[in-house]
């Protein structure tokens, strides 16, 4: 499935031109793994995460999944820092669809991330906009 067939699905994904980079968001509802606390969030599909997903700690305490933790696990940031992070159990909803996860999370996590974990059971294939529009720089 490619990113320009979503609006006919009813899916909330879209491309949003963020600095001419334009991002894949997916709006996703997020819960604990039994169902009763929930938050709708923003989510870039990272491609280069192989987890479920990544989300700031307030969220993850919101949610309560601290009381579904597992194991800590280690993850290495972009630039090759490793970090303890802590994990959860989750479910992600995309479209109706129910996928179980892991919900990760660490200090300073600015935006939600959806990692291949989630992507995979979409079915969601990433094809970025064939024209790119680049700003145009006009003197003072």
């Amino acid at each position: 499935m490619s990113w320009d067939c979503l609006g006919e699905l009813g899916m909330h994904a879209y491309l949003r031109d963020m600095d001419e980079v334009y991002a894949p968001i997916i709006r996703a509802k997020l819960q604990d793994p039994l169902g009763e606390r929930s938050v709708e969030l923003e989510f870039l599909a990272d491609t280069g995460f192989r987890g479920g997903v990544l989300i700031p700690l307030k969220t993850y305490v919101e949610l309560g999944l601290s009381l579904f933790e597992e194991p800590g696990a280690m993850g290495e940031t972009a630039v090759g820092i490793r970090v303890r992070l802590r994990a959860s159990k989750a479910l992600v909803e995309v479209n109706g669809l129910k996928i179980p996860c892991t919900a990760y999370t660490v200090l300073n996590v600015r935006r939600p991330l959806l990692g291949r974990q989630v992507l995979s059971e979409t079915g969601l294939l990433y094809q970025p906009p064939k024209l790119l529009k680049l700003p145009i720089l006009r003197g003072e």
